[in-house]
């Protein structure tokens, strides 16, 4: 009996693993074969999922954004929300990148280096992360402040890494609370 196999499911799967291999190695610094070997899989299998790195890298850019959100899945929606459970939902948005935020940071940086600065506003991948995180925060937090909303959270994220521990919550509340006002 043949192996059935959900391949929208399989393909998800590589690009959520290819993802921490990203985060890890970085974007420039490691090759197709690389990336396979890390991945436990044969150019070939890989091949039939992603025609390239760089799709690749797309999908993975969508697969990190998609596994944040579901953090969200239960929340209510910035609609249905009322101010307590518009600030828990950006917590939990906070808290989801926050593990991993440094490495991607330097990712991006790796990336954008790879691609051109001049590059960054037209390409798929940063205008993919940049439109599915304001559109999460729009979603859950406050559909008319998206963009202060993004500015502010990649702020909190950056002064973060800057002072090397969490910031205090009625910290990162009061300043949310500045932008929602």
């Amino acid at each position: 009996m043949p192996k059935i196999v959900d391949h929208d499911k399989r393909r998800k799967d590589i690009a959520l693993q290819a993802t921490e291999v990203f985060l890890k190695f970085g974007y420039k610094n490691i090759g197709m074969r690389q990336l396979c070997e890390q991945l436990g899989m044969s150019k070939s299998a890989v091949y039939h999922y992603y025609k390239s790195k760089d799709e690749l890298f797309r999908a993975a850019t969508e697969a990190i954004v998609n596994f944040d959100a579901n953090v969200l899945a239960e929340r209510p929606e910035s609609s249905a929300a009322n101010d307590v459970q518009k600030i828990e939902n950006f917590i939990l948005i906070l808290n989801q990148i926050a593990p991993r935020f440094f490495q991607e940071m330097k990712l991006i940086a790796d990336y954008i280096d790879t691609i051109g600065e001049e590059n960054t506003a037209t390409d798929s991948c940063m205008a993919l992360a940049n439109q599915k995180y304001m559109s999460m925060l729009g979603n859950y937090v406050s559909d008319t402040h998206q963009v202060p909303l993004y500015t502010l959270i990649l702020g909190l994220l950056n002064h973060q890494v800057m002072i090397g521990k969490p910031l205090d919550e009625n910290y990162v509340i009061e300043q949310l609370k500045k932008v929602l006002n």
